[in-house]
């Protein structure tokens, strides 16, 4: 005989990927029947609802104290019904808390932090769990997502092993490349990103990212705006297992508001891969202070899991000693290279002649009319090249760019290696004729290509 379900066989059903329905009876037996937000596990025997719309549940609770929620496996459509009692109602505390910050962010993500909000979340002891026969109308399976299955069969000892290659490495850029990489051979996870913090800790800027066909390189994200910017506002890993059914569900409570007269707020869209279902993002820290954040993506629906978050967590964690040690470094080492002999700068030959211009109040600059990158990174460029054309300099160190005034850097963690690696990829990225290389710890070379014209933009 086949043993009933437990609370641990339904954890793929209470990751939220798809909408729970809960049914409560008056004292007149007359049901009511509503979708839920959130279900959450309390332990073996309990389970947390979310309390948001549920004017008429409370009421009939308070006559009956008994109801029925079905929820849904997305991995496979297995339908479970659990027979409840409600026990109590909590506004505070750790349940509340993490149910609170889940809600909070699908409302973030959908523009309804003003009426998607938790009110309470009620506690219930579940006293029987039943699978649903199957209907003869039973939906097909999910169909194949079309990517590796990327958990590890030893996670513990595949993230060890990519902790090792990380530690291994003695500069940043390489150590990027090892960790993106590696979360695509060693797990798996064929599409991430790294988004590092901006100067003014109010943003963050993408560095690096794999698997995608426009890499985004230095695109920007503002804190709490979609995956990333919400890992980081909040300084925890965000997790969401079925995208489109939350954004269905969203769209849903947000037609009923405004067919009541009110206006929730603007949709924001969430950048990242198309079709996507999964998203998992995870704060990098150091020193207790945020330095960037990564996120990974997929196709399948839940295909992150906790495991996933602490693997990841621990990832992230090292990569922002890396940058924390990059930053010091630069503050430490490289001299003052001297003047160029023979003065002049280099002789380039060949026919094309690109033309840079720049802006003087964000950075922003341009190579023959397309957009490169602004900020701070488009200012060190600007930098550059005149000192290039004036002075034949071509060799330079971190240092000295640093003590540079026009780059309007801030007088601590000024982030500068992380902007010169950034710049570098950019330039890369766009096959651009002027390039940078790293010649040395705190020391790097502007490589020029092809002769340049240089314009000092007038700002609107």
């Amino acid at each position: 005989m086949t043993a009933p379900p437990s609370l641990d066989d339904l954890r793929t059903a209470f990751d939220g990927a798809v909408p729970a329905v809960v049914v409560t009876a008056d004292a007149a037996g007359v049901p009511n029947v509503t979708y839920l937000s959130r279900v959450r596990r309390v332990g073996d025997e309990r389970i947390a609802l979310s309390n948001q719309f549920l004017s008429k549940t409370a009421r009939n609770l308070a006559e009956n104290p008994r109801a029925s929620v079905l929820v849904l496996d997305p991995t496979n459509y297995d339908q479970y019904r659990l027979q409840l009692v409600y026990e109590r109602t909590e506004r505070r505390g750790p349940v509340f808390e993490r149910m609170k910050a889940d809600i909070d962010l699908i409302a973030a993500l959908h523009g309804m932090s003003d009426v998607f909000r938790l009110r309470a979340a009620d506690i219930y002891r579940v006293v029987d769990i039943e699978r649903v026969p199957d209907p003869p109308y039973r939906l097909a399976p999910p169909q194949p997502w079309g990517g590796r299955d990327h958990r590890p069969a030893d996670p513990l000892r595949t993230t060890a092993e990519l902790a090792a290659r990380m530690g291994r490495s003695t500069d940043l850029d390489r150590t990027i490349g090892l960790l993106l990489d590696g979360l695509d051979e060693l797990f798996g996870l064929e599409h991430s990103i790294l988004a590092l913090v901006s100067e003014d800790g109010r943003s963050l800027f993408t560095i690096a990212s794999h698997g995608y066909s426009e890499q985004g390189v230095g695109s920007e994200v503002a804190f709490g705006e979609g995956f990333i910017g919400e890992a980081a506002q909040r300084c925890e890993p965000v997790r969401f297992g079925n995208l489109r059914q939350i954004a269905k569900y969203s769209r849903s409570v947000r037609r009923t508001f405004e067919g009541q007269g009110g206006s929730p707020g603007p949709m924001i869209d969430v950048p990242g891969l198309e079709g996507a279902e999964s998203r998992l993002a995870v704060p990098a820290m150091s020193q207790g202070q945020l330095v960037g954040v990564v996120m990974v993506e997929s196709r399948r629906p839940v295909a992150f899991d906790e495991a996933d978050e602490l693997a990841l967590s621990v990832l992230a964690g090292l990569l922002a000693a890396a940058v924390d040690a990059d930053r010091e470094s630069g503050d430490r080492d490289g001299v003052d290279p001297g003047p160029v002999e023979g003065g002049g700068a280099p002789v380039v030959t060949g026919s094309r002649v690109a033309r840079i211009r720049s802006y003087t109040t964000d950075g922003s600059t341009f190579i023959d009319g397309e957009y490169l990158i602004k900020g701070v990174a488009g200012r060190v460029l600007w930098s550059l090249l005149r000192q290039h054309r004036d002075e034949g300099r071509t060799e330079f160190t971190n240092r000295e760019v640093r003590l540079d005034p026009s780059l309007e850097l801030p007088a601590f963690r000024d982030n500068l290696d992380s902007r010169l690696l950034l710049l570098k990829r950019r330039l890369d990225e766009q096959s651009a004729p002027v390039r940078i290389e790293r010649t040395g710890r705190g020391r790097f070379r502007l490589e020029v290509h092809c002769p340049l014209e240089l314009e000092l933009g007038a700002d609107a």
